[in-house]
């Protein structure tokens, strides 16, 4: 049950992805989860636009008041850090039991407790894949998240408690993000510091290339812009393809197919350029391995 009123923040955030004020239940994390998929983003944009802010600082705060302001001044999503530890703080503040777990030493998701339930389910929307229903990691061991191809699954370990994160695309196995967790384990968000100012490096894998990625499941379809590469997946599993030449079209298809025209894409395309990064160049790396 809700305690307390809920602050500015958490109203604009709950505005932001058009989902009203409940009580606590499966069905509404599970609308709070479909409705974050569908409308912020899993972007590295804001990452690049603080990577020289992150390098003087070598501290990431956690700052939900600072992502709702940017979700909604510049449609800034961000990468597993940014966003489940501000939906962390939203699902604490809505009566949810929420706590943090460490996926593969470098990946942050989330398990939430249901009222009046022993069960802990999983969540995760900054992860770029189809988690719309929470996952039930005990009673539905079977439960698969899937969208046209993509397949995920959070499998039993030989040790109770222990999980670990299976990707699947096209039937592929993707070996680099076959992660293992412990949810018997406890995390604060500074525990995670060392795995951030590895995720900050240079030529790391969120400095060395532009992504962004959101599901349109109203449009029957999940969008994916790597680097200067368009992918247009929908739930048959059908993919289309698109180069883009530069700059301006790759504004076009942020404005235009991913609906978020102000997100400062240029900005971030200048801070890879000062990494010497020239995106036009690499044409079909790390395309949906995230």
């Amino acid at each position: 049950m809700i305690q307390k009123p809920l602050p500015p923040w958490a109203i604009d955030y709950l505005n932001y992805i058009q989902v009203p004020v409940q009580e606590p239940s499966y069905a509404y994390l599970k609308t709070i989860c479909t409705a974050h998929l569908n409308r912020i983003p899993f972007e590295n944009v804001s990452t690049l636009m603080n990577f020289e802010a992150y390098h003087k600082q070598k501290h990431l705060q956690q700052d939900e008041k600072k992502f709702v302001d940017q979700l909604v001044r510049y449609h800034m999503g961000g990468t597993c850090y940014v966003i489940n530890s501000s939906l962390h703080e939203l699902l604490n503040r809505l009566g949810f039991h929420c706590r943090y777990a460490l996926l593969g030493g470098g990946h942050v998701g989330l398990l939430v407790r249901l009222p009046d339930e022993q069960e802990e389910v999983y969540v995760d929307c900054g992860n770029g894949a189809p988690f719309f229903d929470p996952v039930r990691l005990e009673s539905d061991p079977d439960q698969v998240s899937r969208f046209g191809g993509l397949e995920i699954r959070l499998l039993p370990g030989d040790e109770p408690g222990t999980y670990t994160y299976n990707r699947e695309v096209d039937g592929k196995l993707l070996t680099e993000l076959n992660w293992t967790f412990d949810i018997r384990k406890t995390y604060r968000f500074d525990d995670f510091q060392q795995a951030i100012a590895n995720y900050y490096k240079p030529n790391s894998l969120f400095t060395s290339f532009l992504r962004c990625q959101i599901w349109q499941l109203d449009r029957d379809r999940s969008l994916s812009l790597v680097n200067n590469v368009l992918s247009i997946r929908n739930s048959r599993g059908q993919v289309e393809k698109r180069i883009l030449a530069n700059r301006n079209e790759v504004r076009d298809v942020i404005d235009r197919e991913f609906n978020l025209p102000r997100l400062p894409v240029e900005k971030a395309i200048d801070v890879l350029e000062k990494l010497g990064i020239d995106l036009f160049q690499n044409q079909e790396s790390k395309g949906e391995t995230q």
